[in-house]
């Protein structure tokens, strides 16, 4: 019963975001022309955002645990090679939400000149896509170890954009007429890389993924891996057997705060001085 509760609750908040998404993503096309300077950098954030929301959205009605291959229906919607094939869409658009909105803020702001931080935002990038090789990998070989990898990457990304994002809190706090939507931005992102660095690294790296890497000594590997990882899941219900409160924490943040975050993101924050037409 209280599975299904869940289930639906996530349901609906993937439903209403999606349509703030799509709203917010029709109106960017006016926004970009009544804008040209920001155009581009609207139009950029309302893509990733409508993509981001809408794989939150599928992902919340056909909820799935590709490591372990475990769907919430019997269906090939539910299928982990859809599930990570989306996912894959999804995270490459969520760092690319943040690392344009840092790149643009510190182009126009000099929120650092040097090469290392400024360049952050780029290496985060690279981390997460080099990172969904890893996850293909782990599904198809059922590896813990290349989950651990892809998770170890996820975790760097943002250990390495949170300094400039440290930098550009201290900056715009001290800074006097910089609009709200910039402060907000790098206040949401601070809590958001403190928060989520550790649970990473205190629970989910330590006791999840590197705890988990022991199980795969003297596992089978399918020779139609292709096959398997498309059609072959464990449809369950069960709270023990999807992890326990780990993932479920994991999968309510996806489903409702980081598609927040994305919505908010997609309202394109600018500097002082600058307008978007609302």
């Amino acid at each position: 019963m209280g599975m299904n509760v869940w289930w639906t609750v996530m349901v609906v908040i993937g439903a209403v975001n999606w349509v703030a998404a799509l709203f917010l993503f029709c109106r960017s096309f006016r926004w970009a022309k009544e804008s040209p300077e920001y155009g581009g950098y609207i139009t950029i954030l309302r893509v990733c955002g409508l993509v981001f929301a809408s794989v939150a959205a599928y992902r919340s009605v056909f909820v799935s645990s590709y490591p372990s291959r475990l769907a919430w229906f019997d269906t090939v919607l539910n299928s982990p090679m859809i599930i990570r094939s989306l996912a894959t869409f999804a995270e490459m658009s969520f760092i690319g939400l943040i690392a344009v909105v840092l790149i643009r803020l510190n182009k126009e702001m000099g929120l650092t000149k040097k090469g290392v931080l400024a360049l952050s935002p780029y290496v985060a990038v690279l981390f997460i896509f080099a990172g969904q090789f890893f996850a293909f990998g782990g599904l198809f070989w059922q590896s813990n170890l290349l989950f651990a990898i892809e998770e170890g990457l996820w975790g760097a990304a943002f250990l390495v954009i949170a300094p400039l994002v440290v930098v550009g809190l201290g900056k715009v706090r001290k800074a006097e007429g910089v609009h709200k939507s910039v402060k907000a931005f790098f206040i949401v992102m601070a809590v958001w890389c403190a928060g989520y660095l550790a649970f990473q690294w205190g629970y989910a790296m330590p006791f999840i993924y590197i705890a988990d890497i022991a199980k795969d000594a003297g596992r089978v590997i399918p020779t139609d891996v292709l096959r398997t990882a498309l059609y072959d899941i464990v449809v369950t219900r069960d709270f023990d057997v999807w992890g326990g409160i780990g993932f479920f924490i994991w999968h309510s943040g996806y489903f409702s705060v980081c598609v927040w975050m994305s919505l908010f993101f997609m309202s394109a924050p600018r500097p002082r001085g600058k307008s978007v037409a609302r």
